[in-house]
């Protein structure tokens, strides 16, 4: 399954948050694609539908055939400009829903982006639903964890280590995740963390070839058209690179994959299953906590 909408929309919510303290962690459960994609079911006022956990997207998105069928959803006049990884701006209008549930967690008041276009699933669930509240993705068992206070206590406790997090949010329009990372132990770049862009992806700027000593004219190249300006588009460079590792080298790649994009508006965007099994992210306090 390619990421077809994760990476061009950065929109996000606007949203009144009034989530009460939970008692107990909600742990939910979901599928994870061969590509790495973390798929959750959830509904929206009551409306089931499948849709991929993506904490790149930045907004929670809805297909306008899913939107149809909850048919509850309130338009507003608000709408917000975002923009591509790659640069393309594009604007969508934001609709209101009652509640967001998953599993036992329940956001409610939320906003939602509505598009039109050929998707597989009925969207994308963002970060924005949990703002104020830590969850843990649990690779390996395949589970979603909302955390209470207390398990997050536990966790802290036990966590192999802990990284910085970095939070960007837009007027609570546009809210994303980045963490600082090392290539070949000498280039620190602080990359935007993407569940949506799956497993074994990680781009960065073409800014930074030169530093890194790759040469653009040896290596694979292409260039990939915009899916809604076929005239416009980036050209993508595929090399390897030495090593990526976290800044104190807890965890580290050896000779891994890279891909340099033509206007990345990121210094670099990946995945997070590379860290650890069990990730830990504590927006609030703006930080992770890994299990190896």
């Amino acid at each position: 399954m390619q990421k077809i909408i994760a990476v061009v929309l950065l929109f996000t919510t606007l949203i009144s948050y009034s989530q009460n303290q939970l008692s107990k962690p909600i742990q939910v459960p979901f599928a994870l694609t061969p590509e790495g994609h973390i798929i959750v079911q959830a509904k929206v006022n009551g409306m089931e539908g499948t849709f991929i956990f993506d904490t790149g997207a930045g907004i929670n998105l809805m297909t306008q055939k899913f939107a149809d069928k909850v048919g509850s959803l309130e338009e507003t006049h608000h709408f917000y400009t975002g923009h591509r990884a790659t640069g393309e701006a594009l604007q969508a209008n934001l609709w209101l829903y009652n509640s967001l549930q998953i599993g036992d967690y329940t956001e409610t008041n939320g906003q939602t982006a509505v598009f039109n276009f050929d998707f597989p699933l009925d969207g994308l669930i963002s970060l924005t639903p949990f703002l104020n509240q830590p969850f843990t993705i649990d690779f390996e068992n395949k589970i979603l964890t909302i955390e209470s206070s207390e398990s997050l206590n536990q966790i802290r406790s036990k966590a192999d280590f802990e990284m910085p997090l970095t939070l960007t949010n837009d007027r609570n329009i546009n809210l994303d995740i980045s963490t600082s990372i090392l290539l070949n132990d000498d280039l620190e770049l602080l990359v935007r963390l993407d569940t949506g862009a799956g497993s074994g992806v990680y781009r960065f700027s073409s800014r930074y070839m030169e530093t890194l000593g790759v040469d653009s004219t040896q290596v694979k190249n292409e260039f990939r058209p915009s899916p809604f300006k076929p005239n416009e588009g980036n050209t993508y460079y595929f090399t390897k690179l030495d090593k990526l590792s976290t800044l104190d080298n807890e965890v580290s790649l050896e000779v891994f994959n890279a891909t340099f994009v033509d206007g990345l508006i990121y210094e670099g965007i990946m995945g997070m299953d590379w860290i650890g099994q069990k990730i830990t992210i504590d927006l609030p306090k703006q930080k992770i906590f890994v299990k190896k």
